[in-house]
């Protein structure tokens, strides 16, 4: 779809934003699952987006573009990693993140799963969110974490175990179509 003077032309530029649209949700899942927890992750989609645009005339209609796609976001991960690394502890290592973004397939299923998580850790109150993600970041403990709050790591733990129970049930009511 490209004129032979190596123009765009107006086909193949609508293709390539359908193809943008369609795939912001599972790109931002793809990103998410590299970065969870982090407030950065729609800077990084934007970026990724940026030099998706930039890189547009490499993509061949046709091919797997979600795929592609991911590859893209991957090193956009990587080069925020790399430009906040002097300022904040990170959750994965480098060598993590290539594991968990191999190319595995990500379907439909997985994106529906993506999307439904971030819609319920976002109606959690920012206590629970606090925990979750202070559960979930390397070097840091309940313990350490209880003693800031004042109360017991078993209270805690308590207090984990039924949050990470309202996720299983909100992404499980999400999933099935029902309100969570």
């Amino acid at each position: 779809m490209r004129r032979p003077g190596g123009d765009e032309d107006a086909g193949f530029l609508q293709e390539y934003v359908k193809l943008m649209t369609d795939h912001q949700w599972p790109l931002r899942g793809f990103i998410l699952s590299l970065m969870p927890g982090s407030p950065d992750v729609g800077d990084v989609l934007q970026e990724t987006n940026l030099v998706l645009w930039q890189k547009r005339k490499q993509f061949k209609l046709g091919t797997n573009f979600l795929a592609w796609a991911c590859r893209i976001a991957r090193y956009e991960v990587m080069h925020h990693r790399d430009r906040v690394r002097k300022h904040a502890k990170l959750p994965f290592s480098d060598e993590m993140i290539n594991v968990l973004a191999a190319p595995k397939g990500i379907d439909a299923s997985h994106e529906r799963l993506l999307t439904a998580l971030e819609g319920c850790l976002a109606k959690l109150g920012d206590k629970q969110r606090a925990l979750i993600e202070h559960r979930y970041t390397p070097g840091k403990s309940l313990e350490a974490h209880a003693q800031t709050l004042g109360t017991t790591a078993g209270s805690l733990r308590v207090t984990l175990h039924r949050v990470r129970q309202a996720l299983r049930r909100c992404v499980k009511e999400t999933l099935a179509g029902g309100a969570a």
